[in-house]
C-alpha cells in the first residue's frame, strides 16, 4: 500500500477511496470515528489539573488506534483528511502525535467538497499538520468543562452557549412573528415593502390590524446599488427555517448529506464570501441552469475564512420549487436560488415615507405606533428577476419557529460556531425551557434563576469564544506547557471574578501533571486486536467500517 487517508466519518470511506482512485490516488481510508481521545463523560471528577492539564483524557478506544497505527505503518505517506473545523484540527493534530514514530511529517488535506475536482484541489493544496491548528479545540474543551463542572447543579446544566441562549431568551423572549407590510407605488413599479419583528409597541393583535390595511402609494425617494453577500451555514439554517419549515438539526444533516454525497461544498462555514475558484466554479453551474451571474460580483472570502460560503457541486435546477424536492434537495435548491441573486447586481430604492404619517394617524393609531412604522425599514429591490423572487408581496403577520428565531439572535450575537449552532439550538429546545412562543416556562425560568448571572450576558460567552482562537504566538514556545493550556490559564484567570473564583478553586488541589506521549503512555506499540484474539474476546468493533 502507498498511501492512506484518515478521516473521521466511517460513512465516507468507500466514496472517498472511489474519488481518489478517479483523480490518480490509489489509497486506504482509514476512520477515526471521531475524536480518538476524550475526557469521561461525566463532569466529575474534573481530571484537569492546577496547571490546566487535562490529565484525564484517554484514548476513547486502543483498538481503533491500533488499526490506525498498522495502517499508517504500511503506507509511505500519510493524508490527514479529518473535517476542516476547530474540532477536525484537533483530531488532525491527534493522529500525527499518534503516529509520529512511524510517520513524523503526515500531510494535512482540508477537503472543502467530495467531488473529484474538490478532493484533487485539496491534495495539490495539502500541508504540514500544525500544532497551533488545534489550539482553538482544545482551549475551548477544557474552558467548556471547567464552566460546566463549576455550576452545574440539582438538574440544572450550565455551559457556557446554553446558559447564554437562556440568557437571550430571558432578554428578548417571544417576538417569533414578523409583521410584514406593503405599500404601492405611486410609479406603478413593485411595492415598497418593510418587515419587523413584532415587539413594543406592537402586539400580534396589533399587527393583525395593520397587515388587513390598505396603504397608501408611495413615492420614490431615491436608491443606491446593494450586493447581497452568498449565504453562510448560519444564514442558510434561517433561512430553511422560514422558507422550507425545517430545524437547525435538519438542515445541518442535509447538508452532511450533500456533502458526503458530493452535490455540496464544505457545510459548515462561517464565510459569506467566495474564492475566485470557487466564483468562477459556481457563475458555470448557474450558467448551464440558465441564469445569468457575474462571478465577480459574489463578495470575496476573507483570507481569515477557510472555507467558502456552501455552494452546489454539479447540476442544479434554481427554478425548481424547494419545498416539493425533499429536505436535501430543497435545501441544495435553496442555496443555489440564494447564489444567483447574490450573482447579480440590485439596486434598492427607498420611499418618502412621510405619507404613511397621516394615513394612520387618520386611521385611529397612537403617535408611538404611527412612528414606528414610519421608521421601519421601507425598500424595493430593483433589477434582474431570480428565482423565488416576490414580485408582489402583500401585508401578512409571518410565524416562525423558535428554533430558527433562537438561531438567528445567536448568530447575530456571536454564539457558537457554523460546525456547533445546529446543535446547540437543537439541545437548548429539547430541554423544554421554553414554550412555542419562545417564552420561557416554568422550568426555564428556574434554570435562569439557578445559573450565573454572568453566564447568561451572552457578551461573556462570546468573549471567551473569541478568546479561545487567539492565542498568543508565544504560547508555542513554551517547553513544560501546551499552547492550549496557557490559553485557557489566561481566559479562565480574566473571568469575571464570581466565575473565576469557582473554575480555578476546581483546579487548585490538583498537583501539575507531566506532559503524555500517547504512544509510550498507553501502549499503542502493542497490538491490541492481537492482544485481543489471544486472550479469546473480541475487539469493541472493527474501525474500518464501510457501511
Amino acid at each position: 500500500m502507498a498511501r492512506l487517508f484518515v478521516i473521521e466519518a466511517p460513512g465516507k470511506i468507500r466514496a472517498l477511496e472511489a474519488i481518489l482512485a478517479r483523480v490518480g490516488y490509489e489509497a486506504r481510508v482509514q476512520a477515526t470515528k471521531g475524536h480518538l481521545y476524550q475526557m469521561p463523560d461525566k463532569l466529575t471528577p474534573v481530571g484537569i489539573d492546577s496547571a490546566w492539564r487535562e490529565f484525564e483524557r484517554k484514548p476513547r478506544d486502543l483498538v481503533t488506534i491500533d488499526w490506525l497505527r498498522k495502517e499508517a505503518a504500511a503506507a509511505h505517506e500519510v493524508f490527514i483528511a479529518t473535517d476542516a473545523d476547530a474540532e477536525g484540527d484537533v483530531i488532525a493534530w491527534d493522529v500525527a502525535e499518534t503516529i509520529k514514530d512511524l510517520h513524523p511529517a503526515p500531510l494535512r488535506v482540508r477537503l472543502k467538497g467530495m467531488d473529484d475536482e474538490s478532493v484533487a484541489e485539496a491534495i495539490r493544496l495539502a500541508g504540514p499538520v500544525r500544532k497551533e491548528d488545534a489550539i482553538p479545540g482544545r482551549t475551548r474543551a477544557i474552558v467548556d468543562r471547567l464552566i460546566g463542572a463549576g455550576f452545574s447543579r440539582d438538574g440544572v446544566a450550565v455551559g457556557r452557549v446554553g446558559t447564554a441562549l437562556l440568557g437571550l431568551v430571558l432578554k428578548d423572549g417571544g417576538r417569533v412573528r414578523k409583521l410584514r407590510l406593503c405599500a404601492p407605488a405611486r410609479d406603478g413599479g413593485r411595492p415598497f415593502m418593510a418587515e419587523t419583528e413584532i415587539a413594543a409597541p406592537l402586539d400580534d393583535a396589533m399587527a393583525q390590524r395593520l397587515a388587513a390595511l390598505e396603504l397608501p402609494a408611495l413615492e420614490l425617494a431615491g436608491g443606491k446599488p446593494v450586493d447581497t453577500p452568498p449565504p453562510h451555514t448560519g444564514d442558510i439554517m434561517v433561512r430553511a427555517g422560514d422558507r422550507l419549515g425545517l430545524s437547525p438539526g435538519e438542515v445541518a444533516k442535509s447538508m452532511q448529506n450533500l456533502y458526503e454525497g458530493g452535490r455540496l461544498s464544505y457545510p459548515r462555514a462561517g464565510s459569506r464570501g467566495l474564492s475566485s475558484a470557487a466564483s468562477r466554479k459556481i457563475e458555470a453551474i448557474l450558467k448551464k441552469a440558465g441564469y445569468r451571474v457575474d462571478g465577480s460580483a459574489y463578495a470575496e472570502k476573507s483570507q481569515d475564512d477557510a472555507h467558502d460560503a456552501p455552494y452546489p457541486i454539479g447540476k442544479v435546477d434554481p427554478g425548481q420549487d424547494p419545498t416539493r424536492l425533499g429536505n436535501d434537495e430543497g435545501v441544495r435548491t435553496m442555496i443555489a436560488r440564494d447564489l444567483v441573486k447574490a450573482g447579480q447586481k440590485h439596486t434598492e430604492e427607498r420611499p418618502v415615507v412621510q405619507g404613511l404619517v397621516p394615513f394612520l394617524r387618520q386611521a385611529g393609531y397612537s403617535e408611538e405606533v404611527v412612528n414606528f412604522v414610519a421608521a421601519m425599514p421601507w425598500r424595493r429591490e430593483v433589477g434582474p428577476r431570480y428565482p423565488g423572487q416576490e414580485s408582489w408581496p402583500e401585508s401578512e403577520v409571518i410565524e416562525r419557529r423558535p428554533d430558527t428565531v433562537l438561531l438567528e439572535r445567536a448568530i447575530k450575537n456571536g454564539l457558537g460556531r457554523p460546525s456547533t449552532w445546529a446543535r446547540h439550538i437543537e439541545n437548548f429546545m429539547s430541554r423544554g425551557l421554553v414554550d412555542g412562543d419562545l417564552r420561557l416556562t416554568a422550568k426555564g425560568r428556574a434554570w435562569a434563576d439557578a445559573s450565573p448571572r454572568a453566564l447568561l450576558d451572552v457578551r461573556v460567552s462570546a468573549a471567551i469564544e473569541n478568546a479561545c482562537e487567539k492565542a498568543p504566538a508565544s504560547y508555542m514556545s513554551d517547553p513544560d506547557r501546551e499552547p492550549w493550556e496557557l490559553n485557557a490559564q489566561r481566559i479562565l484567570t480574566s473571568l469575571p471574578p464570581e466565575l473565576k473564583q469557582v473554575v480555578t478553586g476546581l483546579v487548585a488541589h490538583e498537583p501539575p501533571r507531566p506532559k503524555v506521549d500517547p504512544v509510550q503512555a498507553y501502549g499503542l506499540d502493542r497490538s491490541a486486536v492481537s492482544e485481543a484474539m489471544e486472550m479469546g474476546t473480541q475487539p469493541q468493533y472493527a474501525p474500518r467500517v464501510t457501511e
